[in-house]
């Protein structure tokens, strides 16, 4: 029968005591497994209690429950090394035998008592060298030393947590009398409820910190379209200002050109009047030329000759539109002024804006690099709103 590839995470095959992938497994009542050198040392240290218990559920035995190694479980690890899928990080460390004479092959096992690694090939000898005596296996790192103790070649199972450090059972009696020490597994238990309790708060933290982001975001927006509408607003107060003022000016224009229209017309009915007086002069004048009377002639002459009544005369010399040469020239003036002040003032509203998105930019930054548990402001809904009234 074909073999079925299935996909398996280390964790499920790891010793929650040695914190490696199972070596010759076994299960005990409770149903929890774990390497069978990794329970029996930790069953050792509960001999005086004569109360054994499992390192996980803490479920208590009594009496000391026998261990059988696991077949079934056994043989899916063994599978599992051959393929190499049961610790990418033993591929990575690649660390070679060191009984291998020729061809050095990928250790997998190192062996506390002995103090060496071994292959797949050489590894089942020394087990079946050494079945009745004491030599601990650990998984293969780069390093395997450091998890020995350099004093007294044992593997450090054991946590002090008055040197914070890991030791060895033999070290518990030399250096580390009347401390305060935990198994390995039971300070990792411990430091891993710490770790899963500063994740959750990190990770609410984020939560946090995303609606906060998501919260100024808005804020940004309405504030932003608060401040377009009521810019719209003053604008349109500003054009409507400015579109009465155009009304009055063409009304006054409109009032100045029937002032002139009527001065024009009195004074055109002045000088109609004057030409009919020329023309009826005229006539007398061409009437008088031709008489064949002299005496007539000479009397009349003086009368018809003398030089006209000029102080009846009306002036034509006054300039009608003179007042409205001198509103274009105010308004010109006003629209040169208006720029003005529209250009200072518009360049004074950049200079504040710059300097509010500095002072805002700095206090993010200063919130960025503040302390958990500080809480973050969140200005009004609208602090641009101004009465346009």
């Amino acid at each position: 029968m074909a073999e079925t590839n299935i996909s398996v995470d280390k964790e499920q095959f790891c010793c929650s005591v040695c914190l490696e992938v199972l070596w010759e497994p076994v299960t005990i009542p409770c149903g929890h497994s774990y390497c069978m050198e990794c329970i029996k040392g930790y069953w050792r240290k509960c001999e005086l209690k004569e109360e054994y218990s499992c390192p996980q559920c803490r479920r208590t035995f009594s009496p000391r429950p026998a261990l059988s190694r696991n077949t079934m479980l056994a043989d899916i690890v063994e599978k599992l090394r051959r393929t190499g899928l049961q610790d990418p990080g033993a591929k990575a460390a690649d660390v070679e035998c060191d009984v291998c004479t020729g061809k050095k092959h990928r250790a997998v096992k190192f062996c506390v008592k002995c103090q060496m690694l071994f292959c797949e090939i050489h590894l089942k000898p020394h087990n079946e060298r050494n079945r009745s005596r004491m030599h601990p296996l650990i998984e293969v790192t780069k390093q395997p030393q450091k998890r020995i103790c350099s004093r007294h070649n044992k593997l450090r199972d054991v946590y002090c947590r008055t040197d914070q450090q890991c030791i060895c059972s033999s070290c518990l009696k030399d250096g580390h009398k009347g401390h305060s020490v935990v198994s390995v597994l039971e300070e990792r238990m411990e430091k891993q409820k710490h770790l899963e309790e500063a994740w959750k708060k990190s990770k609410q933290r984020c939560k946090e910190r995303e609606k906060e982001l998501k919260d100024i975001v808005k804020y940004v927006k309405r504030s932003a379209q608060a401040f377009e509408e009521d810019s719209e607003k003053i604008f349109i107060r500003l054009l409507r200002c400015i579109e009465r003022k155009h009304s009055e000016v063409k009304e006054q224009i409109r009032c100045e050109e029937r002032t002139a229209l009527s001065q024009t017309e009195k004074l055109l009915e002045r000088l109609n009047q004057q030409i009919v007086e020329h023309r009826r002069g005229e006539a007398e004048l061409e009437a008088l030329s031709n008489t064949e009377d002299h005496i007539q002639f000479l009397q009349n002459y003086k009368t018809l000759c003398a030089p006209p009544d000029t102080g009846s005369r009306p002036s034509i010399d006054v300039h009608p539109y003179f007042p409205l040469l001198i509103l274009r020239k105010a308004l010109t003036e006003l629209r040169d002024k208006v720029s003005d002040v529209c250009d200072r003032e518009l360049t004074k509203i950049s200079e504040l804006v710059d300097e509010h998105d500095q002072s805002a930019e700095n206090s993010q930054s200063c919130l960025l690099n503040t302390e958990t548990g500080t809480d973050t402001h969140i200005p009004p809904s609208n602090p641009y709103a101004f009465t346009t009234d």
